[in-house]
């Protein structure tokens, strides 16, 4: 694990650089929590990571695939969103190339920040996004507006 994070935050972005070494969720989870973001939309993220895990969802369950070499962070997308119980979730997909340069993608699970990640999100003014069970219990967006 690196030291303090970087990043700068204003009311419409955060721009946060994790280091080689962090891992993924938790420090990025730190600095969500440190600039009380419950809401957030990933519009940019370079790097590379390792020790990755993603999966592809069959209906019922997801099929997972880890890779322990490190991948360049090609595309990644998605959305911090607060659950019913006030806790962050994280809903991101990525696009991941190998040193033979094949791809892979999928639903993020796990990863270590290899070299560098750099991202970019969107702050939405007057919008909160909120995470809820519905039907078969998967966890589904709800945008709200806040009052």
């Amino acid at each position: 694990m690196s030291g303090k994070s970087i990043y700068v935050r204003n009311d419409n972005y955060l721009i946060v650089r994790l280091r080689d070494g962090d891992d993924f969720f938790e420090r990025l989870t730190a600095v969500l929590e440190e600039e009380k973001i419950r809401s957030a939309i990933l519009v940019s993220a370079v790097g590379m990571m390792r020790d990755v895990e993603i999966g592809w969802f069959g209906g019922e369950e997801y099929q997972k695939r880890t890779m322990s070499e490190p991948m360049e962070l090609l595309s990644m997308t998605g959305s911090v969103n607060e659950k019913e119980d006030g806790s962050l979730f994280m809903h991101l997909h990525v696009v991941l190339g190998s040193s033979a340069l094949n791809t892979v993608g999928g639903h993020l699970f796990r990863a270590t920040v290899h070299q560098t990640n750099e991202l970019v999100f969107l702050l939405p003014r007057g919008i909160t996004l909120k995470r809820l069970k519905e039907g078969e219990g998967l966890l589904r967006l709800f945008p709200e507006l806040k009052r």
